[in-house]
């Protein structure tokens, strides 16, 4: 099979550039929307990314954004994948997954089912067994074998981690030799698809058929598996501590069998090595294993105090490991151990913790089973329902057909009304538009006033200089006054009363602030001081203001500061600096 190139290029691209979360979002439904046999490649790459390029923030944020991607989009095939991708990211960074979680997985399945696309919910039967939805570990890791078989192994990821699944979960109920078939079906696959191959899957299904052969009592196959772990890690080791413990696992285990076989002397050193590790590294399963083992040796060669010792140092590591098993084995050795030696109280003590335990195994491997079975259960009944939704959708399309006749028919009327409607808010929308153009150019045009009415200032001001100077080049030619003429021209009014109504008017048109303010810290403000403050405002010099308002530079000055007195600036304020801040 080819794998989908393209689209893992272009996620690996992506992961290494700086991308905003909208290409990651555009890249992983590009990626969703592949079917066929290649869609399970196309979205691994997307995992892949997850994986190796996402932190839990930036995973959740980018769950955000699909949501509200999502909300506009009603592909289930975009759908299905999405859950599947929240899902397997919270499993990622180890967020607890909830009921929502389990609903979402619910939801993917049925639209997977909708699409009546097999591979999509092999894919979805996989990860349900990883969480395990429903209790359906088992049965999910089973439906998910069945659907990949028929489809073909090539075209899914790790097919072998379905079967490590259901060989452990069958052993857990005790049924070793379905665990076994499924565990030997599982090693079939290291040579299938070497990039996926996790060597701790291997490892870890290696044990799990030797303790399925053990439990059987068929111990030279029991020990070619432990072998086989010692090989396998010396040939590649993984990392010095994983290494350590599985070696003693497996020669603990190959231990266990040379003394079942009769082999004492050889299976004590192994057993012992076992036992090291665990108190080493604290692993306490493998302590109460060891310890069980020790017990049973001692045992069968009478030395029971001693066995009587192994059994309880077995006891106390399974009762901090919460392992049942080495619980059993543990009091009902001890049991047996306090009866050789005569002390009955402590061995009928023993005994009903032995049957404690024993039932408590009982009822917990019986739940194992229960589990499987409502899981079963819910899976048929999952399925009745939608076999009878998909029927109830055919008996629906006749009604839907009337249905969408009489949409259709208010759609006319309403999209008339719209229309109606629309039309009404277009010509308001015009209307405003029209109003707020009208009011801009008001106000350019308020602008061109001030700025015209300060030019004509100037040039005013400009003509009486001239006159002026004009009077003192003839002074000795006429008989006047000259003091009485400079007088009559700084009355000569500039400005008429027309001419202050209509620049009051473009003043408030470009600065409406101005004069409200003003009269805010100042209510009892003169016309006078009002003139003054707006020719201040417009930044005209006492000289303009004075030849403006008629009056002398002096009489600016005095009106300036009695201005200033009656507006409350501070210390080290200017009047005009105070002027400008209003607006």
């Amino acid at each position: 099979m080819l794998r989908p190139v393209f689209f893992l290029c272009l996620l690996l691209f992506l992961s290494v550039s700086c991308f905003a979360q909208e290409s990651y979002i555009n890249a992983f439904v590009k990626s969703w929307s592949v079917t066929g046999t290649a869609q399970t490649d196309s979205a691994e790459a997307s995992y892949v990314i997850l994986r190796n390029e996402f932190k839990l923030k930036s995973f959740l944020k980018l769950t955000a954004e699909f949501n509200r991607y999502l909300e506009n989009n009603t592909d289930k095939r975009l759908r299905a994948r999405y859950c599947m991708f929240d899902v397997l990211g919270r499993r990622v960074f180890n967020v607890k997954l909830t009921r929502q979680d389990s609903l979402k997985i619910k939801e993917a399945i049925k639209m997977a089912s909708n699409l009546k696309d097999d591979q999509l919910l092999a894919e979805i039967y996989a990860l349900a067994a990883d969480i395990d939805y429903e209790g359906g570990y088992l049965l999910y890791n089973l439906k998910a074998i069945e659907l990949q078989k028929r489809i073909g192994y090539q075209y899914f990821s790790y097919v072998q981690n379905r079967y490590l699944g259901a060989s452990l979960s069958l052993y857990k109920t005790k049924d070793f030799r379905e665990s076994i078939k499924y565990g030997e079906k599982c090693l079939t696959f290291k040579k299938v698809k070497v990039y996926e191959w996790d060597p701790m899957v291997y490892i870890f299904q290696l044990d799990v058929l030797g303790a399925s052969h053990l439990a059987l009592g068929e111990y030279k196959k029991a020990i070619n598996y432990y072998q086989q772990i010692i090989d396998t890690i010396q040939k590649k080791p993984i990392h010095p501590e994983a290494d350590e413990l599985w070696m003693a696992i497996a020669n603990g285990n190959i231990g266990r069998c040379y003394f079942y076989e009769g082999n004492v002397a050889a299976a004590l050193p192994l057993i012992d090595q076992q036992l090291q590790s665990g108190i080493k590294y604290k692993q306490y399963n493998n302590i109460a294993i060891a310890q069980n083992a020790r017990g049973e040796i001692f045992l069968r060669q009478k030395q029971y105090a001693t066995a009587l010792i192994a059994f309880k140092e077995a006891l106390k590591a399974a009762i901090t490991s919460r392992k049942l098993d080495d619980k059993v084995k543990a009091t009902k050795s001890i049991a047996i151990a306090y009866t050789h030696l005569g002390q009955t109280d402590s061995a009928i003590y023993y005994q009903h913790s032995y049957g404690r335990y024993q039932q408590e195994q009982d009822e917990m491997i019986n739940k194992g089973k229960l589990s499987a079975m409502n899981a079963r259960m819910l899976f048929d009944n999952a399925q009745k329902k939608l076999e009878e939704a998909n029927t109830s959708i055919q008996n629906l399309k006749q009604t839907r057909t009337a249905i969408f006749i009489a949409i259709a028919l208010l759609s006319i009327i309403g999209w008339l009304l719209y229309n109606r409607q629309a039309l009404k808010i277009r010509l308001e929308k015009q209307q405003r538009a029209l109003e707020a153009e009208q009011a801009h150019n008001a106000v350019e045009k308020a602008k061109q006033s001030l700025q015209q009415f300060r030019s004509q200032m100037l040039e005013k001001d400009k003509l009486i200089e001239n006159l002026s100077l004009s009077l003192k080049k003839n002074k000795l030619q006429n008989n006047f006054d000259e003091k009485l003429v400079n007088k009559n021209l700084l009355e000569y009014v500039l400005v008429t009363d027309e001419e202050w109504r209509r620049f009051k008017e473009d003043f408030n048109k470009v600065y409406p602030l101005f004069y409200p303010r003003l009269h805010a810290v100042l209510p009892d403000l003169t016309s006078a001081e009002e003139r003054l403050a707006s020719l201040i405002f417009l930044q005209m010099s006492n000289k303009e203001i004075a030849n403006t308002l008629g009056i002398s530079a002096d009489s600016v000055a005095r009106s300036k500061r009695r201005l200033k007195q009656r507006l409350p600036l501070a210390e080290d304020q200017s009047l005009e600096t105070y002027i400008l801040s209003l607006v």
